[in-house]
């Protein structure tokens, strides 16, 4: 039997129309090097998952590091929206073999790679089945594993995380809903900003890579840099 292979879908908005919730608290340029360490965060971690394929979809001209080469860059002509990107991905994966995939945003900064591994192999007890870790609102999908792969269609950017239950549901499938609070907490106000702050702090989540190297996260380390700057002029313009 050959060994189940995981696609792991990333899919990546233009990085000049990415975090735009942001926009009050971060300028344009802040958005897209914000983005971009997203992205690599994102890689960074993701990376070293075994028996695993990534996929990025974006419309985004996206340069990586030369360790980064063995993974597959769709290109995204028309951004429209993240359903189409996935199914762009989904050409690919038809045509290769997958035993499931897993879609996965870049703004999840306290993503764990541990918390993936333990949706993956609760999945493997299963032919057929659904893992999702719904956002903080439960409106939201933050992470989506499909088993296999079209075993439903997506539902993002209109309620998906109820879509994607009742689709489940409606053919009858198992389905597994995770409450890991570090994959439910994504990147999208300001508040977002200072609550990630925190937990990273306060070392509620760590970040190793098999040799026990620490990661340091470009993401958030740009965040606390920006708001130390944004938050001392603003109490100097008082």
């Amino acid at each position: 039997m050959k060994p189940s292979k995981t696609a792991l879908i990333i899919p990546v908005k233009k990085f000049d129309k990415s975090k735009t919730r942001l926009s009050p608290f971060l300028n344009l340029q802040e958005r897209k090097e914000l983005t971009e360490y997203l992205l690599l965060d994102t890689l960074d971690k993701i990376h070293e998952l075994k028996n695993s394929q990534i996929i990025i979809v974006s419309g985004e001209k996206i340069k990586l590091d030369d360790k980064f080469n063995d993974i597959l860059i769709i290109n995204e002509n028309d951004s429209n929206g993240v359903n189409n990107a996935i199914d762009l991905a989904n050409k690919f994966i038809e045509n290769n073999e997958f035993s499931e995939s897993i879609i996965i945003p870049i703004d999840l900064p306290l993503l764990s790679t541990d918390d993936l591994k333990k949706i993956i192999k609760f999945s493997s007890k299963f032919k057929n089945v659904i893992c999702i870790v719904p956002s903080q609102r439960f409106d939201g999908t933050n992470i989506l594993l499909r088993k296999p792969n079209l075993i439903i269609d997506t539902f993002y950017d209109n309620n998906s995380f109820y879509n994607h239950i009742k689709a489940t549901t409606e053919k009858k499938k198992v389905i597994k809903i995770f409450d890991f609070e570090n994959l439910m907490i994504d990147l999208d106000t300001i508040e977002d900003v200072t609550k990630i702050i925190n937990m990273y702090d306060n070392k509620r989540i760590k970040y190793k890579t098999k040799k026990n190297k620490i990661i340091y996260s470009k993401s958030i380390n740009f965040l606390k840099e920006i708001m130390k700057i944004k938050f001392t002029d603003y109490i100097n313009s008082r």
